[in-house]
């Protein structure tokens, strides 16, 4: 009742104009100054309005404190808004209010005109604006940059939400700012998220932020709101390329994880890595828990400076029983979630886990959907993805022209993963090698066969076969593949031409 009453008295009172500068014709805005001859003015207009500075004016502290305890109406309630606002709050729902005018957010940019509300927003952007639109699933997507682009707006869309991206680059304060705002500003719509910039190097940067109103949008960039991020410590992480690959994960409470888990899981982050620890967990003298992938690097406990001996914490060690941990590369995607011994498996083989282009002079770096479509995109005359599970090719055996040099290197997309396959000459072996890119657990599942072929008579074959290796450097490539005497090759030859077959096969 008193609430109604309150609303009554506002209405009476805006209808005498009390409250309404006498020159803007807006609501009052404290400092309230009241001006002889004039009438109360708002501060905006009392600093702007050179023409009364030579008045008597005076600072109206009652209109001020009585203006402090009302809500007001919108600008558009004639439009059919019902929402009502503190005087410190009404501008800003104002800039963004549904039944309000609004300009396109891509004016500047593309000096698009079109005005309307922001219900129809969304069908404009999608309309006209479809090359700035990001699909996601599992409340992730991938955005690649360049440090020297100016601004960029992007809309964001997923089944049960719609966002907008803002990104500016400053120049003169050397940061890369952004913001995601709010498109329909429901209780949802507030949530946290975070980035991962990463670069060409193995570093990056992360940050955390939340999701703003919507009337951030439609108004000049607020730096003031923005997520700011040093500019040369992201070009030094994106070394020469001034590429900037940003992961962004929107984290909203729809069940992806039990509020008690993730209180519990906190118990479990390792303080060097941010990683959740699993078993075998080691802790120092004093007590403090590190991570078994963190514990062989470090000689002191980076918490309280104590030495580290091989204790274990048995304790904590028998909790994770009872916890379910997200995969290790969730804020990439992967949605798995299960007990340490699962995870630990899980993760070896995980298609979330981030992959380096197999072409050493490529420096491409994503998960292995990327890099699959990277290999036919960027790779084509060497992919080989189309079913098949190997290649034939042939070399000369002249040594002065291929000594020391790789003759062939193919990928193949076959069983859910990637294969580089490899062939080099020395003078006197041919080294044949198959590896499985960023996968170790199934090394053992996978074969590979190398046929040396007589063109001249196709019953003569020399095959040999051994496990496909895992990712390794090429010095070692060459120590553990399979190799063949060029004494042996050379009867195989037709005019000094060797053929061969490299084929995959699943144990």
């Amino acid at each position: 009742m008193a609430e109604a009453s309150l609303v009554n008295f506002t209405d009476e009172l805006l209808e005498s104009n009390c409250l309404y500068c006498a020159l803007c014709k807006d609501i009052l805005k404290p400092p309230i100054m009241l001006v002889e001859n004039i009438g109360n003015i708002c501060s905006t207009c009392h600093k702007d309005t050179p023409e009364i500075k030579n008045r008597h004016s005076m600072n109206n502290e009652a209109v001020e404190n009585i203006l402090k305890l009302l809500k007001l109406p919108c600008k558009y309630k004639i439009k059919g808004c019902q929402e009502r606002f503190s005087y410190e709050e009404l501008p800003y729902h104002q800039q963004g209010c549904k039944h309000g005018t609004k300009m396109c957010s891509m004016n500047k940019s593309t000096g698009c005109e079109w005005q309307g509300s922001t219900g129809d927003f969304v069908a404009h952007f999608k309309q006209l604006h479809g090359d700035h639109i990001i699909n996601f699933e599992n409340n992730l997507f991938f955005l690649e940059t360049s440090l020297c682009e100016a601004n960029m707006v992007k809309l964001l869309v997923t089944h049960n939400q719609i966002f907008m991206l803002r990104m500016h680059t400053n120049v003169e304060s050397k940061r890369l700012l952004y913001m995601i705002c709010s498109v329909t500003d429901n209780s949802n719509s507030f949530c946290d998220y975070s980035v991962k910039h990463k670069g060409s190097s193995d570093n990056y940067i992360k940050t955390k932020s939340r999701i703003v109103p919507s009337y951030y949008i439609y108004n000049d960039f607020d730096e003031t709101v923005a997520v700011a991020i040093d500019l040369d410590a992201l070009k030094q992480i994106s070394q020469i390329s001034n590429t900037i690959t940003n992961v962004f994960k929107i984290k909203i409470d729809d069940g992806d994880f039990d509020v008690i888990d993730d209180k519990i899981l906190h118990f479990f982050e390792c303080p060097v890595c941010k990683t959740f620890m699993k078993p075998p967990i080691f802790q120092c003298h004093s007590g403090h828990s590190i991570c078994n992938m963190c514990r062989p690097r470090l000689d002191r406990c980076p918490t309280c400076r104590s030495t580290f001996g091989n204790t274990r914490n048995y304790s904590l060690e028998g909790l994770t029983v009872g916890v379910q941990y997200p995969c290790i590369y969730h804020d990439s995607g992967c949605p798995e979630i299960g007990s340490a011994n699962y995870m630990t498996s899980h993760e070896k083989q995980c298609l979330y886990k981030p992959l380096s282009c197999p072409f050493p002079t490529c420096a491409t770096n994503s998960n292995q959907e990327v890099i699959v479509q990277h290999l036919i995109d960027a790779h084509f005359d060497s992919c080989i993805y189309s079913g098949s599970t190997g290649y034939t090719d042939s070399f000369r055996l002249d040594p002065n022209s291929w000594q020391n040099k790789v003759l062939n290197r193919k990928c193949v997309i076959a069983f859910n993963h990637i294969f580089r396959l490899t062939c080099r000459r020395t003078m006197d072996y041919c080294y044949m090698a198959v590896e499985i890119i960023g996968c170790k657990s199934e090394l053992k599942t996978f074969v590979y066969e190398v046929s040396i072929m007589d063109v001249r008579k196709p019953e003569k074959k020399l095959i040999r076969t051994d496990y496909c290796l895992s990712e390794l450097s090429e010095d070692e490539v060459y120590k553990k593949c399979i190799m063949f005497p060029n004494s042996v090759l050379s009867s195989y030859s037709n005019h000094g031409v060797v053929t061969f077959n490299i084929s995959i096969k699943e144990k």
